[in-house]
């Protein structure tokens, strides 16, 4: 007898230690200045410590990416689709590039803020959405740190902010403007895990170091909880081919890809793109992988009643 007596004593003292060590692992991770370990991140990022300007290094970079982005169009709509868009809707692109997500979002809605800290992608975005007939996107050459709501930009149904949340040092105040500015919902787009980009295996074949990458979507959620905003994740994986008219031209693409480059770079670069490439009639291309959070909140004012903002393709 009293063995079974003892049987759901030690089952009870189990669950109550598990739940006490729950309890401290929740404490402590509250106690943990996401904000902080986001901005030593970035600074010890390899590409942060080679980078001299990043205005400079965009504006030089602008035509050469908006090539690139355009090869990714299934990937750039699959990602469109699960957004909450409906033609009343006022959408603001932070961190707009050449218009990559700002163009055919603004086909659907009524109206679309793009603001970018380099003049070459807003000159590629304003080229672009003439050539498609587009005429309701506002273009803002900025930071987003330096943008003054209510003097520069009011508010927006909807932000997006698509891979250049790694240009704000001050994570935690750049979100909370994001949350002010946004009626409806906020959509967050950033890397996820480890990535085996190209560009992350030729760093050490250039620079002779490990390749060290900046933070990814995990540190972003717990900023958020931080400050009272229990966001929504979901996980992306993609498979795109980049096209190059020569080996020559996907040199010069690498080579732009890079800030400061040693001696015997371009070397180094044609030997490695020469074994990657496939030719193809004439034409190179390469297969690329990237795994992306897509990072959601609503707005508390308008998440009663309202439906998933992101939709099932």
């Amino acid at each position: 007898m009293e063995r079974f007596f003892l049987f759901p004593l030690k089952i009870f003292i189990i669950q109550n230690l598990v739940e006490v060590e729950m309890r401290q692992m929740f404490l402590h991770m509250n106690q943990i200045d996401w904000d902080e370990l986001w901005k030593r991140a970035i600074l010890d990022a390899s590409w942060m410590r080679w980078r001299r300007d990043p205005v400079e290094f965009w504006n030089r970079r602008s035509e050469w990416y908006n090539k690139a982005v355009k090869g990714r169009v299934e990937r750039t709509q699959g990602i469109i689709a699960k957004l909450d868009l409906d033609p009343e809707c006022m959408v603001l692109d932070i961190g707009s590039g050449p218009g990559t997500f700002t163009i055919p979002i603004a086909k659907i809605v009524k109206h679309a803020t793009a603001i970018d800290i380099s003049k070459g992608m807003l000159t590629c975005l304003r080229e672009n959405a003439e050539k498609e007939g587009v005429r309701n996107i506002a273009c803002i050459n900025k930071k987003w740190e330096d943008v003054e709501l209510g003097n520069d930009i009011e508010e927006h149904d909807i932000v997006i902010a698509s891979y250049s949340l790694f240009a704000m040092l001050d994570i935690k105040e750049a979100l909370l403007k994001m949350d002010r500015v946004a009626r409806k919902t906020v959509y967050l787009l950033t890397s996820a895990g480890e990535q085996t980009s190209n560009y992350n295996k030729l760093w050490p074949k250039l620079y002779g170091e490990e390749y060290v990458p900046g933070p990814d979507y995990i540190y972003i959620v717990n900023v958020l909880y931080q400050i009272g905003i229990c966001a929504n994740v979901e996980i992306l994986e993609y498979e795109y081919k980049q096209h190059f008219s020569s080996l020559d031209e996907a040199v010069e693409y690498w080579m732009n890809n890079f800030d400061e480059v040693p001696p015997g770079a371009e070397e180094i670069i044609r030997e490695y793109i020469a074994e990657l490439l496939i030719e193809e009639e004439d034409a190179f291309w390469s297969k690329q992988k990237t795994k992306t959070a897509l990072i959601w909140w609503h707005k508390e004012k308008e998440s009663e009643g309202q439906e998933d903002a992101v939709k099932n393709i």
